[in-house]
């Protein structure tokens, strides 16, 4: 049942009859009022007429005049009263117009019947008929909806009177704004820079919940009951939603799949994806998305849900691979579901072009940190972000659009639920039931369009407009200032205004003599005088406004935030500028004295005393102390001359939270504390035995290089040496993450050879678990750089522990299968390569190598590992067991904030506390660049798989018989063709073979190649492959696009020179082309491929100059970073034997520059078998 009379004016217009309906005649029409019976209403001048429909065919005609009323004289009634004015200007009547019109004899409402000529064709012809008095009561709920109704009907427009006093319309001010206004042609072309988004911090969203509800009114017009509920739960809602991913139990039922191939599984490779454009409509309707290939990325059912769930979806592991577009929504994304965790978005009226009204939401911009947060990334928008009829949008406005979208794909499919649990626990709001308030619920949430065209209902929009337009102050062509003046603890406030935007600031009268903003200012105004109701005897009587420190604490608690909200400009007296707030503060110090050595950091607990306090500004207080001082005193404090905010809500959080801190920290607390400067929120004091202690820890003193190492380090080699053994002398476990090519494996054996030089591998051992590919690797460098450490490679089928070693190489696999073998060896020092394999922290893999028990611990890592934090957690937790709490304490406190609000503060925190125990340069550091030379060669050493290693016997003993019995020319051949075979079996057995099909197993070459590519994959950086066989380069090509998911261009002495400047073009200008395979032949000369900053020679000629002219491709002026170059061998063949050779004799490499491979030709039977037989390899 509808209630009449909700507001004063409709109340009084009801009230007005009900004092002359002697024979209660008038409640009749409340029932046909309910039921719809009464229609077609019309207001024309001071007559109403009206269609009801009675127990007759036809609906019976109803009209109802009143007398009219003087505009002149009410006019005259405003303009004497100042404080009236504003009000009306927002559309509030204000009861002291009512007062007013009264003393000058003016009647708004009838005071018997005869005031009014009312009729109806209705046979009754009592006064009011039922039908009369249905019309009645829906005039009651048209002024209810817009009390300016009742002026209406007595002919007088009292809006129109107010554009009197102005120079400008009033409608003009309080207009709903045009979808066409959204589409304004852009004047700002401004580039994209990715690199800037990593500099939003989302974590400055303030919680904007309360202060929304502040800001708006309790009970709009336009909805029967309290709209804030609605409001309010909806938010509540929203803040739990956002954090969903899709459920890929469906994807993942047959095996487990990564989070990138889960993602990949459903909604396919959009690393290909070449840009990512929303196109929207007139109707504001989200109609396609763009991808810009030929498939473009159509979504079924609803594009703006599935668009929501999508950009939510991507790992943040694959953004590095996206094209720029992808990862701005991505960032958009972010930023949208931080702004409804926050509570920090509004609904904003717009008017389609087919006169429909829609309801958006968009960022709070009224808030200063959201407002900025906007700035910054509209800086970054892609030009055509948004499309609408080709038409280039402003770049707020296109982020706006994108984020409305994003926010109805949650909230239309998502909120519904949510509000019918509410009602089931609520009788509110039984409206909702009603045709009407259903209409305003699916304006507000489900992104739905309505016309409002009936006469029950045309006011509803400018009724939404006018109660959201508090939140859109900010958008005015002035701004207003609230001075506060600080007279000893009595405060003044003053209402001044700047036309000129900042530059000049004005009294209030002298800007109100201003008539282009007259109106405008006039109604900020009245809006003000609702927060601060003594503003209104200002506005009449011009008196000050002095208030005292008590009855201003609370407006300064809960008025000013308000204020500052909606865009008011509040200017505070220094004495107020600085509010102090209690806060936990906790001090360590020493109990006594302190050894800076080993044993300290091991036994912190007992050493080390802590103390918490409440700290107010500089000063710390006992929690007695404090209580004392709340006995006294609460809100808004002054304590010699600085003031002090004790609000109830913070300090009954502070006090409970005092009351649950902990009697005892741990040793890994303690250290984080320290280190960190802030435990649980509290800030931390060190004494200066403490500090003295930690500054050990956080830097460290050189450590002389092995003299016995054949290696000269670089200097940060040397310095991540020194690190090295210094966390090792500590206790404590080190994470190295050096880039690719920087020499992790050097420092890590140079740190080796220093603890055998030291004595500590006497009884103890050293473990290096690696990935099998890189085995080899790893004992050609520690032959090469520290022969005098003893080797011994656990590996093969009959594989045993040696008695006499120094160090133990095996792979993951085997240290997975042999975990309790290796766990029954004292081990002094576990080193684990390519740590991401142990990534996962619930594999099997992972669990094994936890499980290997070790006096210290190394994890070397070259992939950026602070992109996956809950990744980097599990290789922390290897190295430092416990030290950053569990995966679950861990994503509480440090990978949601910074993956999910981008928190610098606690990714700040986070490299504090791990600063001492891990290691990352990049080749870009000024202090490494300098370091490094221009190119950097390092070889990688592929074991043959046992297909190969099969092949390349049988070629050897089948071809060898065959030389053995020739010579001459035949015999030279034959060898040839020997090396040619043998470098095609290295490569891979199907490039032998000649077959079609091939896998990367089958090669170790291509396992090789495949572990480079995916580190360099990580950077998003370029590679160039090098191969001198059509053949192969066929192969490769297909086994890597199967691999990666995409295209990997060929470029051959086949292609015409169109394909071939094509080709080029992409892979130096497209960031999708990151991997380019080049035949050694057509890459040898004029090309210049310089965004490459990898090379991979797959196959050599053993032509040095060949093979520099072919790096040379990728490092050519204009080049501006240093080239890592791979040379792939495959280990304990006749590669290696040949690449050595070379290598050590000057005069051999001279000699293969001019002939090629024609000199092993020369070679006796007994040589050739020595170089081309295998030799053990791991």
């Amino acid at each position: 049942m509808s209630i009449y009379g909700r507001t004063w004016w409709g109340k009084k217009w009801l009230q007005s009859f009900n004092e002359v309906d002697y024979d209660n005649r008038l409640s009749r029409g409340r029932t046909y009022a309910n039921t719809g019976r009464a229609f077609g209403i019309q207001i024309n001048g001071n007559t109403i007429t009206a269609k009801v429909s009675g127990s007759r065919p036809h609906p019976y005609k109803v009209k109802i005049t009143l007398n009219e009323l003087n505009s002149s004289a009410i006019r005259c009634i405003i303009e004497n009263s100042p404080s009236i004015l504003p009000k009306l200007i927002n559309k509030q009547l204000p009861t002291l117009l009512f007062d007013k019109l009264n003393d000058s004899g003016i009647k708004l409402f009838p005071s018997n019947w005869e005031e009014m000529n009312a009729s109806c064709n209705c046979p009754d012809w009592a006064m009011p008929c039922k039908h009369i008095a249905a019309v009645i009561y829906l005039i009651a709920a048209e002024i209810d909806k817009n009390p300016f109704v009742i002026f209406n009907i007595h002919n007088c427009d009292l809006l129109s009177l107010i554009d009197d006093f102005g120079n400008g319309k009033l409608e003009n001010i309080q207009s709903i704004l045009k979808i066409n206004d959204l589409f304004k042609s852009s004047s700002k072309v401004k580039v994209y820079d990715q690199v800037n988004l990593n500099d939003i911090d989302l974590s400055t969203i303030p919680n904007l919940a309360s202060c929304i509800e502040n800001i708006l009114t309790n009970n709009p017009l336009f909805f029967e009951k309290n709209f804030h509920s609605i409001l309010q739960t909806a938010y509540k809602h929203w803040q739990k939603y956002p954090t969903g991913k899709s459920d890929y139990s469906f994807y993942s039922s047959k095996k487990k799949l990564s989070e990138e191939e889960l993602f990949t599984t459903k909604w396919g490779s959009i690393e290909h994806w070449q840009t990512f454009q929303l196109l929207i409509d007139n109707q504001y309707q989200l109609i396609q998305v763009n991808n810009g290939i030929a498939n473009s990325f159509m979504l079924s059912e609803s594009v703006s849900r599935n668009i929501a769930q999508f950009l939510n979806d991507i790992p943040i592991s694959l953004l590095h691979k996206l094209n720029p577009e992808l990862r701005f929504m991505h960032m958009i994304s972010q930023f949208a579901r931080m702004l409804m965790e926050k509570s920090a978005l509004v609904p904003q009226i717009l008017q389609n072009k087919r006169g429909e009204f829609i309801i958006r939401w968009i960022p709070a911009l009224f808030n200063e940190s959201v407002k900025e947060i906007h700035r910054k990334i509209s800086s970054m928008c892609p030009p055509l972000l948004i499309q609408y009829q080709k038409t280039s949008i402003e770049p707020e406005e296109q982020v706006n659009i994108a984020i409305s979208f994003i926010l109805l794909g949650y909230m239309a499919n998502n909120f519904p639920a949510a509000l019918d649990k509410y009602r089931e626990k609520n009788t509110f709001p039984s409206s909702m039931d009603k045709y009407r308030d259903k209409h305003i619920f699916a304006l507000f949430f489900t992104g739905s369009a309505y016309k409002f065209s009936e006469f029950s209902n045309r006011e509803i929009p400018q009724a939404i407009n006018l109660w959201l337009s508090r939140l859109y102050l900010t958008d005015k062509p002035y701004k207003l200032y609230l001075m506060v003046k600080d007279y000893y603890e009595r405060f003044e406030l003053d209402i001044q205004v700047s036309l000129d935007d900042g530059k000049s600031i004005i009294k209030l009268k002298k800007a109100l003599s201003n008539c282009s903003t007259k109106l405008s200012i006039l109604s900020d105004m009245g809006m003000l005088s609702e927060y601060i109701p003594e503003l209104e005897r200002s506005i009449d009587d011009s008196s000050r406004l002095l208030f005292s420190l008590d009855d201003f604490a609370p407006l300064f608690l809960n008025i000013l935030p308000v204020l500052r909200a909606i865009g008011i400009i509040v200017i505070l007296p220094k004495s107020l500028e600085k509010i102090l707030k209690p806060k936990l503060s906790l001090n360590l110090s020493a109990k006594g004295k302190i050894e800076e050595d080993r044993k300290s950091f091991l036994t912190l607990e007992k050493l080390l005393k802590f103390d918490w306090k409440i700290a107010i500004g500089d000063k710390e207080i006992s929690i007695t102390e404090f209580k004392k001082l709340l006995k006294d005193s609460r809100g808004l404090i002054k304590i010699i001359d600085q003031y002090v905010l004790l609000d109830d809500k913070e300090v009954e959080a502070l006090l409970k939270k005092f009351d649950k801190l902990p009697e005892h920290l741990s040793q890994v607390e303690l250290m984080q504390a320290a280190l960190g400067g802030e435990l649980d929120g509290a800030k931390v004091g060190l004494d200066q035995q403490i500090k003295s202690l930690f500054e050990k820890l956080n830097t460290y003193v050189p450590v002389d290089i092995p003299s016995n190492l054949t290696a000269q380090l670089r200097p940060y080699q040397k310095r991540g040496f020194s690190w090295l053994v210094q966390n090792i002398e500590m206790g404590f476990g080190s994470i190295i993450a050096d880039d690719m090519g920087l020499g992790k494996t050097l420092q890590v054996i140079a740190a080796i050879l220093y603890c055998k030089n030291a004595g500590f591998l006497d009884e103890d051992k050293v473990l290096v678990v690696a990935p099998t590919s890189i085995l080899s690797n790893w004992q050609r460098e520690m032959e090469r750089f520290a022969p005098e450490l003893k080797l011994f490679i656990y590996h093969g089928q009959n594989r045993e522990l040696a008695n006499d070693y120094d160090v133990a190489l095996t792979s993951y696999g085997l240290a997975r299968r042999d975990k309790k073998e290796l766990n029954r060896v004292g081990w002094f020092l576990l080193v684990i390569d390519e740590a991401q394999n142990i990534k996962n922290p619930h594999s099997e893999q992972t669990k094994a190598i936890k499980a290997i028990a070790a006096k210290n611990k190394i994890a070397m890592s070259g992939t950026p590992v602070e992109n996956r934090l809950l990744e980097y957690w599990s290789i922390f937790d290897f190295t430092n067991k416990y030290y950053l709490g569990t995966p679950k304490e861990f994503k509480t406190r440090f990978a949601t904030p910074i993956e999910k609000a981008r928190d610098k503060v606690c990714l700040e925190r986070l490299m504090k506390v791990t600063h001492p125990f891990m290691l990352r340069r990049v080749k870009s550091d000024k202090s490494i660049i300098e370091d490094l030379p221009d190119k950097i060669e390092n070889n990688r050493y592929c074991s043959l798989t046992p297909e190969q290693t099969a092949l390349y016997q049988e070629v050897v003993n089948t071809t060898m018989k065959k030389i053995e019995r020739s010579e001459g020319i035949e015999r030279k051949g034959l060898i040839l063709k020997l090396i040619n075979a043998l470098k095609q079996v290295c490569n891979h057995p199907s490039h032998f073979g000649k077959k079609k099909r091939a896998s990367i197993e089958q090669s170790g070459k291509m396992q090789m190649l495949e572990e480079i590519l995916v580190g360099i994959s990580e950077f998003a950086e370029k590679s160039l492959i090098f191969t001198q066989y059509t053949e192969m380069g066929e192969i490769m090509a297909k086994m890597l696009e199967e691999r990666f998911k995409s295209m990997v261009p060929f470029l051959h002495g086949g292609l015409s020179r169109k394909a071939r400047d094509k080709m080029v073009n992409d892979f130096e200008n497209s960031f999708q082309s990151n991997i380019l395979i080049v035949s050694l032949k057509a890459g040898g000369t004029g090309l210049n491929l310089t965004a490459a900053n990898h090379v991979i020679h797959y196959d050599l000629w053993w032509n040095p100059a060949v093979e520099a002219q072919a790096t040379d491709r990728a490092y050519r002026i204009g080049q501006e970073r240093n080239v890592m170059v791979y040379r792939l061998l495959s280990t304990g063949t006749f590669e290696e034997r040949i690449d050595e050779m070379i290598q050590s004799k000057k005069e051999l490499a001279n000699l293969t520059i001019s002939s090629g491979e024609s000199w092993i030709t020369e070679f006796s039977n007994n040589q050739l078998k020595d170089l081309i037989n295998i030799r053990n390899a791991v």
